[in-house]
């Protein structure tokens, strides 16, 4: 798998999760940073721009849907890949990941293996 240069932001307001998700990442050399809640990822992702973003969809303040939507709106984020990632499917959320231009949605607990090949197939050289 291809993730050479890959950077990827991970947000999520379960900590242990998220640190396990990093932690996993960087052990496959993958460039990542963390956010533990909505308006912490879009200014992280002001400074720091990533190739794909994990975002969870409950979180207090901002909800994953409101951030996916303040991420698109960034100077060069029009196009990002956004990962839903969450254990709630309640009524509209399919909608509501469409209208936020989600491109995909993982269920938690998610599979680690999952995270890499989408790091591979959205990453930075992902077309090499």
């Amino acid at each position: 798998m291809n993730h050479v240069n890959s950077r990827v932001l991970l947000v999520d307001d379960n900590k242990d999760a998220v640190d396990m998700a990093s932690q996993f990442l960087s052990i496959h050399h993958i460039d990542n940073k963390v956010a533990y809640d909505g308006a912490s990822a879009v200014s992280i992702l002001a400074d720091w721009p990533a190739d794909i973003v994990f975002l969870d969809i409950q979180m207090p303040g901002m909800d994953g849907y409101e951030t996916a939507i303040a991420m698109h709106a960034l100077p060069r984020c029009a196009a990002l890949p956004i990962v839903a990632w969450t254990g709630w499917d309640g009524p509209g959320s399919q909608e509501a990941a469409a209208h936020a231009h989600m491109v995909l949605r993982l269920t938690k607990p998610v599979v680690m293996e999952e995270l890499l090949a989408l790091v591979s197939r959205f990453g930075r050289h992902a077309s090499t």
